[in-house]
């Protein structure tokens, strides 16, 4: 088989991709290959194959996954950012697996089929049986004790990721049509429901403050009539130790209490249920603290406030602060 290559005036080096390999890269143009050995998706969100790339009497060849390729730009752009070690690439080419990649991503990768001839279409179904066949390998990973074994479950990590954004994109995607067209029975209906329950809203507010003074004119009422009874009969009985006739009461009894009203019923639609709510203010707040500093809710903000603080930089009194590495 004849090489494919592109003839260079100045023939790159290696250069190139001994420091992509520390993470090191440089600007990235629209120009040939250069010497090294690369990895390339073949499709989107698809498996990773082989690619090496070398000098060979002054002009670059490329081998894509066992087959020569065009060494130009178009090339390079998809495999620039995927260096891979010599010995990552050979057993790749071996094995058929990547030394830093889980079987559970190569597996979830494969073309989806069911009874072989027939594969599934739907994208829901497509991504169930992608992301079934990555999670397989997500259980022996519960525990990691060497950098190798935290490649392989990085690239399970990545590969999760991935197909979760791209559940995540394709559900906004055909969500969009419906989306849009809830917002514009919104925008048309949602003025008129908006103005007739904030007029709604005012007349409550009146009604409760109505109901509020009534019941506390009832309470006023039954207040004086309980104080009025144990008057007279404080009266009554001073009178008869005394052996006196009791006194005439000086005003007439105060009437009994009205019943407590707990409905509200107009001549048009439904009648409003009337019930007695507490209102709670805050006058101490240390008093009111000391009562709920153990409530789950408070123990809760407080630990999320005092996180914020420390990574803000300060010191908060009553913590601890230990430095780990979080996995982003």
């Amino acid at each position: 088989m004849s090489a494919i290559a592109t003839k260079q005036d100045n023939v790159p080096d290696y250069t190139y991709w001994q420091n992509a390999l520390r993470g090191e890269f440089g600007p990235v143009h629209d120009e040939p290959c250069r010497p090294g050995f690369w990895r390339k998706r073949v499709s989107r969100g698809g498996a990773f194959v082989p690619v090496a790339v070398w000098v060979e009497g002054g002009s670059l060849v490329a081998i894509v996954d066992g087959r020569q390729t065009e060494p130009d730009g178009s090339l390079w752009s998809y495999i620039c950012r995927y260096p891979v070690t010599e010995e990552a690439y050979r057993q790749r080419v071996e094995t058929g697996r990547w030394p830093d990649e889980d079987a559970a991503v190569t597996e979830s990768l494969e073309p989806p089929s069911v009874g072989h001839n027939n594969p599934p279409t739907d994208p829901a179904e497509i991504l169930s049986g992608q992301i079934d066949a990555a999670l397989t390998g997500v259980d022996g990973y519960a525990e990691i004790s060497d950098d190798e074994t935290a490649s392989r479950a990085q690239s399970l990590r990545s590969r999760l990721l991935e197909l979760s954004g791209l559940a995540d994109k394709t559900r906004e995607a055909e969500k969009k049509p419906h989306l849009e067209a809830g917002r514009a029975v919104d925008a048309k209906f949602k003025p008129l429901v908006d103005k007739a329950k904030a007029g709604a809203d005012l007349i409550r507010k009146a009604l409760s403050a109505h109901e509020t003074r009534k019941d506390q004119a009832r309470r006023a009422a039954e207040a004086a009539r309980l104080n009025a009874e144990q008057e007279a009969a404080a009266a009554r009985a001073k009178a008869e130790a005394a052996g006196k006739p009791a006194p005439k009461p000086v005003a007439p009894p105060p009437p009994a209490p009205v019943p407590v009203q707990t409905r509200v019923a107009g001549a048009y639609g439904r009648a409003a249920s009337i019930k007695t709510i507490k209102v709670c203010t805050v006058t101490d707040q240390d008093a009111a603290y000391g009562f709920l500093r153990t409530h789950k809710e408070l123990v809760d903000l407080i630990a999320k406030l005092a996180q914020r603080a420390v990574d803000a930089g300060y010191s908060v009194p009553g913590t601890t602060v230990e430095e780990v590495k979080d996995v982003r």
